[in-house]
């Protein structure tokens, strides 16, 4: 496992992050919002290690944790060794919390993964008003020079809030933290609910890269996602929290492994990056560390490996694929192709039936093989005329083709190759 190198930057184009070498870097997040405030040591090494195998690269959590939305406590909560993140509130970080959050941060590196940190819980900014503007930018700053030159750090602004009546307060805190680390490291903002931090900051300098909540409307994270793609000035986009694996709560239930895998492709399929999460874990229900291989996080390192078998960085969402069976909502298929038209991944999300535009390929044949999202098996799909680059012709004869999802496969992704 190669080491590393940080801290994350947005590529030239504004489309995806790169590395300190400038490499693409692939987004694939997973949700641990207590990690700072109540994971042990032994705990966060068995959790970074799990989730290091399955291909993870950034881990959510949050800095000042209260317990979560509607459960939240007035005043952050202390971590496994008794010590809270402020002594008489934000102004005045406790340093022996901090210092197990550096060796948090140490042990995740280690691991090659990215940690996303939000400075705050949203509840104290937006309820209870523990931070003013003076408050925000003191604490910000305080961070920014503490994490400078941490490697393996991406700051995030919000939490589960929206920034509606709260802005100058938010854009305070993002200033902190810009001017203490010199803007060594990007920084988003996590909303609520079904919307985007680019509702409410997208032409702010400080915000790098966009974040979308979409919670129960997973049958709308195309929609979502392809939105602020297309957004100007180009920035990228992350779905930052879906709906969980085996949560209770959400009326477009149960969130089963499908549904998971829908939220990352979709997302994925419109030019964006995904965060995972399940339930019991990011809860720490009992039990919760039995809940690291359930069925949703393995389909994970699939599509991870599936979605970087290809020049990713290059992908252009592209629904024009489609000359019948798009489909739409809950069961919306989608595509992208590279920008120089030689491969095409196409995602169907349910048993189906399309036809499609094979001339999107150009070249005079194209050959698809099928893979399917559970367990990553793969079947020939077929070489097929795409009616491009015919001697004698001006113009493609512009052939389609009808694919059918192979059979007893829940959802499948078709992969087309240029010939």
């Amino acid at each position: 496992m190669s080491k590393f190198e940080g801290p994350l930057k947005v590529s030239s184009n504004g489309r995806y992050f790169i590395d300190a070498k400038s490499q693409p870097y692939f987004w694939l997040g997973d949700t641990a919002w207590p990690l700072f405030g109540q994971y042990s040591l032994e705990e966060a090494q068995k959790y970074f290690a799990n989730r290091a195998r399955k291909g993870f690269s950034v881990i959510q959590s949050v800095l000042a944790w209260g317990g979560g939305t509607g459960f939240e406590d007035r005043w952050p909560g202390a971590n496994f060794e008794g010590n809270r993140p402020w002594l008489d509130g934000p102004r005045h970080p406790n340093e022996m919390y901090f210092l197990h959050v550096d060796r948090l941060f140490k042990i995740a590196e280690e691991q090659n993964l990215v940690l996303a940190a939000l400075p705050t819980w949203g509840y104290y900014v937006n309820d209870i008003h523990t931070f003013d503007e003076e408050a925000a930018y003191i604490y910000g700053v305080w961070l920014g020079q503490r994490y400078k030159h941490q490697p393996n750090l991406v700051w995030v602004n919000g939490g589960d809030r929206i920034a509606t009546g709260n802005e100058s307060i938010y854009r305070a805190l993002a200033h902190g933290l810009r001017d203490g680390d010199g803007g060594a490291h990007l920084i988003s903002y996590h909303p609520c609910g079904w919307r985007s931090s680019a509702q409410y900051f997208h032409e702010d300098d400080w915000l790098d890269f966009n974040m979308i909540q979409t919670w129960t409307e997973w049958s709308k994270i195309y929609a979502a996602v392809l939105a602020d793609t297309f957004l100007t000035p180009v920035k990228p986009v992350v779905l930052a929290e879906g709906a969980y694996e085996n949560g209770p709560e959400y009326p477009q239930g149960p969130i089963s492994p499908l549904i998971v895998r829908r939220q990352a492709w979709w997302a994925f399929m419109a030019g964006g990056y995904f965060t995972y999460g399940q339930n019991q874990m990011w809860r720490m229900e009992p039990g919760w560390m039995e809940t690291f291989d359930t069925p949703g996080a393995g389909h994970m390192a699939i599509f991870k490996q599936a979605a970087v078998s290809y020049p990713w960085w290059k992908r252009v969402p592209d629904q024009g694929f489609f000359a019948s069976g798009i489909s739409s909502e809950r069961t919306l298929n989608s595509a992208i192709r590279s920008r120089d038209g030689e491969w095409a991944m196409i995602y169907l999300s349910s048993p189906c039936h399309v036809q499609l535009h094979l001339d999107k390929i150009v070249s005079r044949q194209v050959k698809g093989r099928w893979v399917n999202p559970q367990d990553g098996s793969e079947k020939e799909a077929g070489i097929f005329p795409t009616g491009n680059l015919l001697e004698g012709k001006t113009f493609p004869e512009g052939k389609k083709q009808w694919f059918s999802t192979p059979d007893f496969w829940e959802d499948a992704l078709l992969v087309l190759d240029g010939l």
